[in-house]
């Protein structure tokens, strides 16, 4: 996929709608959409040790919500607010604004689709294996192996700490996004290493897990 392509969904307000249907739901919500974006920037959600994943269809780099693991420099003392959290408020906010949300995938994850396989050539079942099947085997082991050399090196450490709405902040996007691609309605507000290190430490939890 190509790289500017590349995306991590927080959330999935609509699919499989007409081009109609989601301007009207673009126009509805105008006004209410910088409130949704910037929710990450007061409410910081952490994930880590990413692994590659792989099925049929696809290969993904999966994350992990933190769970009061530190980094250099400082320690995290409370991850009690994380990405199984941040999906129901950004849904309670669309709710709110008078949008149901109807996500395609129920089940949360936090996921970027690196790949996606065209054909199911190598992929069947045992019993039935075609020639191409040897790539597929050397595919998975090259991603296997990428994953072990990965966790030795880099997992613990600040590489793989990643804060959502780092830099750039949340995207709220139309148009074909599932294959990253679309239009940007509005870019919300981003934040640096130092802030959200302040956040962490600052916010109550009892104010955490309610929407703003």
């Amino acid at each position: 996929m190509p790289p500017d392509c590349l995306h991590l969904t927080v959330l999935e307000m609509a699919h499989s709608r007409t081009e109609a249907e989601i301007a009207a739901m673009a126009q509805e919500m105008e006004g209410k959409i910088p409130k949704i974006v910037d929710f990450t920037y007061y409410h910081c959600a952490r994930l880590v040790k990413p692994m590659l994943n792989y099925d049929t269809a696809a290969i993904a780099l999966s994350f992990l919500p933190a769970a009061r693991e530190s980094l250099p420099g400082y320690q995290i003392t409370s991850d009690a607010y994380n990405s199984h959290h941040l999906r129901p408020h950004l849904s309670a906010l669309c709710e709110s604004a008078g949008i149901e949300v109807a996500s395609r995938y129920v089940v949360q994850s936090a996921h970027l689709t690196i790949a996606r396989f065209v054909t199911q050539i190598g992929h069947a079942k045992e019993g039935d294996l075609g020639p191409e099947s040897k790539y597929v085997a050397g595919l998975i082991k090259k991603l296997e192996d990428l994953n072990v050399n990965h966790k030795s090196l880099y997992w613990g450490k600040e590489a793989d700490d990643w804060t959502v709405g780092t830099e750039k902040g949340l995207v709220c996007r139309r148009g074909t996004v599932w294959y990253g691609g679309g239009e940007t309605l509005h870019q919300g507000r981003g934040f640096d290493t130092y802030r959200r290190q302040t956040i962490l430490f600052v916010i109550k939890d009892s104010d955490r897990h309610l929407p703003l």
